[in-house]
C-alpha cells in the first residue's frame, strides 16, 4: 500500500491485555482495551495533515460519509486539542469548515489549510470551531483521584450537604453552589400542606438524629424538616462551605477537573476552577412539567403547577382542577378542598396503590416494607446466586399470593372501587406511582368535597376543561401535579452526550459515576428510594471513600458491564418511565447492601439477632457508626 507525502510509521503501543481471559477464539468487550491507538504520523502539522488526507482521499478528494468521517478520527487521535472530532455532532460543522468553496468535496490544500487553522487559529471561524472542539474534551474515567483536592458540589438538599460534610471530613476543600438563599432544596419551600409521608425515623441523616431537646411531629410537616436540615447543616460546619444565590452557568471540562462559571444576582459571577464535580441537585429540578392542553390561551382562570401552589388559600372560592395521578397532584387537590375551594376535582389517567401509614390501623408500614421479608417478596432482584434464583422460583406462588393479601387490605382500608382500584399488580407499582398516603383523599371523596375523575386533559375553554372522553369540568383554577423535567443542560451538548442518556435515564455505575466521564459524580440525583435521605448519605460515603482511595473501582468495561445487567433487569419488569434508571424503591435494600460491600462494611447490620435482621426494618440508625 502506496502512502503520499512524508508519513513514517510507528510501531503502535499498547497497553497490556495480558488480563483478558480468553476462552477459544472468543473477546470479553468488558475488560480493559486501549481508548485508542497512538498517533501514528511524524511530521510538521502540515505533513501529518496531507498523510491523512492522502489515506483517506479517493481521486485526490474527500468526500462527505465515511471517508471524511475516518479523516476526523485520524485527527483526534493525532491531536489531544481535535478530539472532539470524533464525535458525530462535529462531523457536520467539520465538513462545512474545511470545505472553503462549497462544492461538497474537500481538496488537499483545503483539508491541510483547515487543519493549520484549527492548530492555530486566525480567523473568526476558525477560534470559534476550535473552542467549541476544546469544550467538548472530556477526561475519561480513571481509578486514580490522587490529583484531586478541591470539589465542586450542584446544590444544598440533603445529598449535597451530606457529600460536602464526608468530603470535608475526608480533608478535601469543598465548595457548594446553591441557587437559592438557603439550604435545603424541596424542603426550602414545596406546595401547600407538604410534609413527611413516613415517620421521622425513616427520614433522618444517618450522622445527625433529630435532637432530642426539641419537640418533633412523628410525621413532621415540611417546614419542621426544612428546620432540621438547616441544624445539620451548621452542625456539620457546612454553612461557611456554601456559596448562597449561586447558579452554575456553564461547566468546562479541564484537564483533571472543570472550570465552573457561575453568577449571582449581587454581580458575586466568575470562574473557579476544580479538581472534581459533585452535582447533587435532586432527582427533579427544573422546569416544572406542564402539558399543554389545546386552547389554553383562551383560559380565563389560572393555570398553576404544584410548586406554584405554596399556600392552599389560594384556591378559596374556586372551581380547582388537579391533573396527575402521584401523590403531590392528590396531596393538592386535598388542600384546595380544605381551602375553601368551590369545587375540587382530580383527573387522573391510571390509579396507583395508595399504601396506609399503619397495615391493618394496626402495625406501621416500615415492618412490612422496610425489612429484609418484605424485600424477598419483591421480584427477584438480578444479583441473585443460582440458588437464590431457584429459592425465588420456587416461592413465587408464594409470593403473588402475598400481594394479593396486601393488595385486598389496601382496598379495604382506602375503599377503592372502580376506576379508583388499580389495575396494575402492587408489588410493580410501587416502581412506578406508589404513594404512601393517610385517609383524607377518602374521607373527603366519601364526603363528596373532593371528586376524582379518570381520563387526559384535551383541551380548554375560558372556563372550564375538556377530557378526551368529551367530559367537561367547570374550572377557574388548574394545578398540574405532574412532576417535573430532568435537564443537563449546566453541560455543554457535546459533553451531554459523554453521559450516554437513555429514554428510560441516565444509567451510571452504582447510580454515581458515568463511567464515560472523568471526575464526575452524581450523589442524589439518579437515585429513587423510599428512604432518599439514608440512600444519599450512603451514596455520599462510598463517594468519599472512592476519591480518597479507600475503596478501588472496577475498570471502565466492568462498570459498563454491571450497568448493563441493570438496565436489561430493569427494562423486564419496571413500568417504562423516563426515570426507570434510577428508580430502585423498595429494592434500596440490596443497593444499601452493595454498597455496604463495596466498601467492605457488614451488610447484615443487626448483629446477631436472626429475627431482628429478617423482620425488623432497615433505617438510618443502622448505619450511623459508618458515619462517625
Amino acid at each position: 500500500m502506496a502512502f503520499f507525502g512524508k508519513l513514517a510509521l510507528r510501531t503502535p503501543r499498547f497497553r497490556s491485555i495480558s488480563a483478558v481471559p480468553v476462552r477459544g477464539m472468543a473477546y470479553n468487550v468488558y475488560e480493559d482495551t486501549t481508548a485508542s491507538p497512538d498517533a501514528k504520523f511524524t511530521g510538521t502539522d502540515k505533513e501529518i495533515a496531507e498523510s491523512i488526507f492522502m489515506q483517506n482521499a479517493e481521486n485526490d478528494f474527500l468526500k462527505p460519509g465515511s471517508a471524511f468521517i475516518a479523516a476526523c478520527g485520524s485527527l483526534a487521535r493525532e491531536y489531544p486539542e481535535l478530539k472532539s472530532l470524533s464525535e458525530d455532532i462535529f462531523i457536520g460543522r467539520a465538513h462545512q469548515f474545511f470545505d472553503e468553496n462549497e462544492d461538497g468535496l474537500i481538496d488537499r490544500d483545503e483539508f491541510v489549510n483547515g487543519v493549520q487553522e484549527l492548530l492555530q487559529p486566525k480567523t473568526k471561524a476558525g477560534e470559534v470551531l476550535s473552542s467549541r472542539l476544546k469544550q467538548g474534551i472530556v477526561d475519561e474515567f480513571s481509578n486514580d483521584f490522587s490529583h484531586v483536592k478541591k470539589i465542586a458540589i450542584m446544590g444544598a438538599g440533603v445529598a449535597g450537604l451530606q457529600t460536602a460534610s464526608l468530603l470535608k471530613k475526608k480533608g478535601f476543600e469543598v465548595t457548594i453552589f446553591e441557587k437559592s438563599d438557603n439550604v435545603g432544596g424541596v424542603w426550602k419551600e414545596n406546595y401547600a400542606d407538604f410534609g413527611l409521608q413516613v415517620p421521622k425515623e425513616l427520614y433522618e441523616f444517618p450522622e445527625y438524629p433529630y435532637p432530642a431537646e426539641k419537640d418533633w411531629e412523628l410525621f413532621p410537616p415540611g417546614p419542621q424538616v426544612q428546620e432540621y436540615i438547616e441544624m445539620y447543616a451548621k452542625e456539620m460546619s457546612l454553612i461557611e462551605s456554601i456559596k448562597f444565590n449561586t447558579a452554575v452557568q456553564g461547566l468546562e471540562p479541564k484537564h483533571h477537573g472543570w472550570e465552573i462559571t457561575y453568577s449571582s444576582p449581587d454581580g458575586n459571577s466568575g470562574t473557579e476552577d476544580f479538581d472534581f464535580l459533585v452535582i447533587s441537585s435532586g432527582m427533579y429540578s427544573w422546569p416544572p412539567h406542564i402539558p399543554k392542553a389545546r386552547g389554553w390561551e383562551q383560559f380565563q382562570g389560572e393555570i398553576l403547577h404544584s410548586c406554584t401552589f405554596n399556600q392552599k388559600e389560594q384556591a378559596a372560592g374556586k372551581k380547582v382542577v388537579v391533573v396527575g395521578g402521584g401523590k403531590s397532584a392528590i396531596d393538592n387537590v386535598v388542600a384546595a378542598s380544605k381551602g375553601g375551594a368551590e369545587s375540587a376535582t382530580l383527573v387522573y389517567r391510571e390509579a396507583h396503590w395508595p399504601v396506609p401509614r399503619y397495615l391493618v390501623n394496626l402495625v406501621p408500614f416500615k415492618w412490612g416494607t422496610y425489612s429484609r421479608f418484605g424485600h424477598a417478596m419483591l421480584p427477584t432482584h438480578y444479583d441473585h446466586t443460582s440458588f437464590g434464583w431457584w429459592m425465588h422460583s420456587v416461592c413465587a406462588p408464594l409470593k403473588w399470593g402475598w400481594w394479593r393479601i396486601v393488595e385486598t387490605m389496601f382496598t379495604v382500608q382506602f375503599g377503592l372501587k372502580g376506576d379508583l382500584k388499580p389495575k396494575i399488580p402492587l408489588e410493580i407499582d410501587v416502581f412506578g406511582g406508589g404513594q404512601i398516603l393517610t385517609y383524607e383523599f377518602r374521607d373527603l371523596l366519601a364526603a363528596g368535597k373532593v371528586k376524582a375523575v379518570k381520563g387526559s386533559l384535551d383541551k380548554m375553554k375560558e372556563n372550564s376543561v375538556t377530557l378526551t372522553d368529551g367530559t367537561e369540568l367547570e374550572a377557574d383554577q388548574v394545578i398540574y401535579g405532574t412532576g417535573f423535567g430532568k435537564s443537563y443542560k449546566f453541560f455543554d451538548s457535546v459533553v451531554e452526550k459523554k453521559l450516554e442518556k437513555s429514554k428510560d435515564g441516565l444509567y451510571l455505575y452504582r447510580n454515581v459515576i458515568p463511567p464515560g466521564m472523568g471526575n464526575t459524580a452524581f450523589v442524589g440525583t439518579e437515585v429513587s428510594t423510599f428512604n432518599n435521605i439514608l440512600t444519599h448519605g450512603m451514596q455520599a460515603l462510598w463517594l468519599s471513600k472512592v476519591i480518597s482511595g479507600d475503596v478501588q473501582l472496577p475498570s471502565t468495561g466492568s462498570m459498563r458491564k454491571q450497568i448493563e445487567k441493570e438496565q436489561a433487569w430493569k427494562r423486564t419488569w419496571m413500568p417504562a418511565t423516563s426515570a426507570r434508571a434510577s428508580l430502585w424503591q423498595l429494592h434500596m435494600l440490596k443497593y444499601h447492601d452493595t454498597l455496604c460491600k463495596d466498601m467492605n462494611v457488614p451488610h447484615r447490620r443487626k448483629g446477631m439477632n436472626f429475627l431482628a435482621e429478617l423482620f425488623a426494618p432497615y433505617q438510618a440508625s443502622d448505619y450511623r457508626d459508618l458515619f462517625k
